[in-house]
């Protein structure tokens, strides 16, 4: 049976202590960032808006490849020659 010694145990309360301290610093750099900014938002609702709106670009993005390829069918050439036509590179910049 492995024992834990009273030493280990005054090490472990003290790591917690100031991981507890340490967390706590953060929080309030966190608050005072959120203050100042005026920001109203929690971290996991700026991710979610976040993957909201890349979902929504995303969704433009397919939407105008696609016209972009009707054009290029119609006009029998490639994507590329319709994109420099508008002055666009097909690069996501």
């Amino acid at each position: 049976m492995h024992s834990i010694s009273p030493a280990q145990i005054s090490n472990s309360r003290k790591e917690v202590a100031e991981l507890k301290e340490h967390y706590e610093r953060l929080q309030n750099q966190f608050d005072s960032s959120t203050a100042e900014l005026e920001l109203s938002l929690t971290p996991k609702q700026v991710i979610d808006l976040h993957i909201k709106r890349l979902k929504e670009y995303n969704e433009l993005r397919d939407t105008g490849l696609r016209l972009a390829q009707l054009v290029a069918d119609e006009k029998s050439c490639r994507m590329k020659e319709v994109f420099e036509e508008m002055g666009y590179s097909m690069r996501d910049d």
